[in-house]
């Protein structure tokens, strides 16, 4: 589990990939959601667009600047056509 100071910006990152392992782009979207799940789950980043880097490779900057310490639970959802592929990981800031 990645950990993180305060005021520092959480790069979130994924690759997608097809089922040969090939990077590919999801044909409808790549979003990402971030919550805080203590104490009660707080949607902290509502299902939002990440940035393109190149193809099957995306970010998200996560400003965390007057953000609460804690685990921070990070969902990517790449939709494409019918099929949605979701992807989960956590981080902490201290």
């Amino acid at each position: 589990m990645a950990k993180f100071d305060i005021g520092e910006t959480v790069i979130c990152s994924i690759e997608v990939k097809d089922d040969g392992g090939i990077l590919k782009d999801p044909t409808t979207s790549m979003n990402i959601a971030i919550t805080k799940p203590e104490p009660i789950g707080e949607e902290i980043v509502a299902s939002t667009a990440m940035v393109k880097d190149s193809t099957g490779k995306y970010h998200y900057d996560f400003v965390s600047e007057g953000k609460a310490a804690g685990k921070y639970r990070v969902k990517y959802i790449a939709t494409d056509g019918s099929r949605i592929t979701i992807e989960k990981e956590v981080f902490v800031l201290e």
